[in-house]
């Protein structure tokens, strides 16, 4: 019987790479045995490095204190024999590449492996897994979508599958907000989910101004970062209409829709970029230029972990006014 207090659960990664390794250390740092498996175990040895480089990076921050290093990489144990790594899980989520076959394998063996109280997830981003993985306990199988780093951003998606109880969502959201997550919850599994769908809309209209010579990338960028960036930190497009009056969302609705972009294809500007070997980050080249691409990468991160950091500290000071206004107007009507 699975241990009803998911501060206790042990849990299982499979897939050592960039999310997998992440994730580990997610859970991990809050006190969980954790099982990270990965067939190559040179992959492993990496993927620990990465790790501890990782929490070197929180303690220089201030994040974190120094001997929670210690602590979260005893909690990790890698492995390459997946039946080993999951017999005692309470959760198990994968993390292997993208491909149906491979999926459908891991989960057979889970099945086989696994006891019937056992949660299975998948971190996948883009595949719906309820279309081809067969299980004894579909009612104990979801999707839990991490966004990259895993360890950072704050928000995993949960996507119900036609089969996934109330019990497991809720099961999966208390131990997801137990290591200072939010959840969002999609109760189908549409391709992209919430958050690549609202990305991908965003992306096919910046591209298409950009295409078209109406602005630049950088200028693009630049608006979307001095105007969402910061309104969408606390609130999302339902809040921002509410600010901004529906009235006049309703006139924009009538307005816009008809000249933006509709377009079913792939954007043009990337696939010119492909071709080319523009792949961004990893290829030193994208719509930006950049050198060495680990220390982008953790440029990157720094800059995502101290917004992150600032936003969580101004939530905290607007809840403290708010609790305060709370108990003043409470003793008022006393």
């Amino acid at each position: 019987m699975r241990n009803p207090d998911v501060t206790e659960w042990e849990i299982a990664v499979l897939g050592a790479g960039t999310m997998g390794l992440c994730i580990a250390q997610l859970f991990a740092m809050n006190g969980h045995r954790v099982r990270l498996y990965n067939r190559t175990p040179a992959n492993l040895e990496k993927a620990v490095k990465q790790i501890e480089s990782n929490l070197h990076t929180l303690v220089e921050m201030g994040q974190i204190g120094e001997t929670l290093i210690g602590e979260t990489l005893g909690n990790i144990r890698g492995g390459s024999d997946l039946k080993e790594a999951v017999t005692s899980a309470d959760f198990v989520i994968e993390n292997v590449a993208e491909r149906e076959e491979l999926k459908k394998e891991i989960f057979a063996r889970l099945d086989e492996y696994c006891g019937p109280d056992v949660i299975f997830a998948s971190d996948t981003s883009t595949m719906n897994i309820y279309e081809f993985i067969t299980v004894s306990h579909p009612e104990r199988l979801m999707i839990s979508h991490f966004f990259n780093p895993a360890h950072v951003m704050p928000l995993v998606e949960l996507v119900r599958g036609p089969e996934t109880s109330d019990e497991t969502v809720e099961a999966v959201k208390a131990l997801m907000e137990s290591v200072g997550k939010k959840t969002a919850v999609l109760n189908k599994a549409i391709p992209g989910f919430i958050l690549n769908r609202i990305t991908m809309a965003v992306f096919r209209e910046a591209s298409y101004i950009a295409e078209n010579g109406w602005a630049t990338p950088e200028d693009i960028d630049k608006a979307i970062t001095s105007t969402f960036g910061p309104r969408y930190a606390f609130e999302g497009p339902f809040g921002l209409s509410d600010f901004a009056g529906i009235d006049v969302y309703e006139r924009l609705g009538t307005l816009l829709p008809p000249v933006l972009n509709s377009s079913t294809e792939c954007p043009e500007i990337l696939r010119g970029m492909v071709s080319r070997g523009e792949l961004g980050v990893k290829s030193g080249k994208g719509f930006y230029t950049y050198g060495d691409a680990e220390e982008a990468r953790r440029a990157r991160d720094t800059h995502i972990m101290k917004m992150i950091a600032a936003i969580r500290k101004v939530d905290e000071e607007m809840e403290a006014q708010a609790e305060k206004k709370r108990r003043r107007t409470g003793r008022h009507c006393k």
